[in-house]
């Protein structure tokens, strides 16, 4: 029954600054933040009912860089750097399920890949290589999340990296239109991963043998 109502009372949210949003009127962050800080009341619920843990931990983080980088709009290195502590308690949470299996060699190919992009770009800014930290091992969790056995949290991941993917591109100089859009995708896509990733934590991972 409660799953009912977070799953309604999120969706309400989620409606309502959309709209908010495609009338341009003001107040839809206030809403957005709200979402968060529910998903986190609601994935503690969890955990104390017996979930799992690492969700009420990852999404606290992810509300912490929300309050950076949605409310106050600054520290945009810190945020990026809780985001980073975001994802390795997601690796952790795979690692663990998966049968301790890190796919070393593949985050670090997909590492250096990146370096030489953005050096190709001439983008080798401080923010850039965290930026690319971040990313790079979040796309390796979201392939590796396949390895366990819970959808949920894999599509949660994959609209999760959605978002970011709006917000990498948000930064870049695009038509308005295009720019107005890829505004909107990033909470098109955030409030529903965030939700799916904690409902995926109802029940605790089971480990690999």
């Amino acid at each position: 029954m409660l799953i009912k109502v977070f799953i309604c009372v999120q969706s309400a949210i989620y409606l309502a600054f959309t709209a908010m949003d495609l009338l341009n009127a003001s107040g839809s962050k206030t809403l957005k933040f709200a979402g968060m800080l529910l998903c986190l009341a609601f994935s503690a619920y969890l955990s104390a009912s017996g979930g799992e843990k690492t969700v009420t931990w990852a999404i606290g983080f992810s509300l912490l860089a929300d309050v950076l980088l949605l409310l106050l709009e600054r520290y945009y290195a810190v945020g990026i750097g809780l985001f980073c502590v975001v994802q390795t308690v997601y690796f952790l949470r795979i690692y663990r399920a998966n049968g301790h299996k890190a796919a070393i060699p593949a985050r670090i190919t997909a590492f250096l890949a990146a370096i030489c992009v953005i050096a190709a770009l001439k983008m080798m800014q401080p923010l850039n290589v965290l930026a690319v930290v971040y990313f790079t091992f979040f796309l390796c969790n979201v392939v590796q999340s396949y390895s366990i056995k819970n959808r949920l949290f894999s599509i949660g991941l994959c609209l999760f990296i959605c978002c970011d993917v709006c917000v990498g591109l948000y930064s870049l100089p695009l038509a308005d239109t295009v720019h107005a859009l890829v505004g909107m995708g990033m909470w098109t896509f955030y409030l529903p991963s965030q939700v799916l990733i904690t409902l995926s934590g109802r029940e605790p991972d089971e480990q690999a043998a």
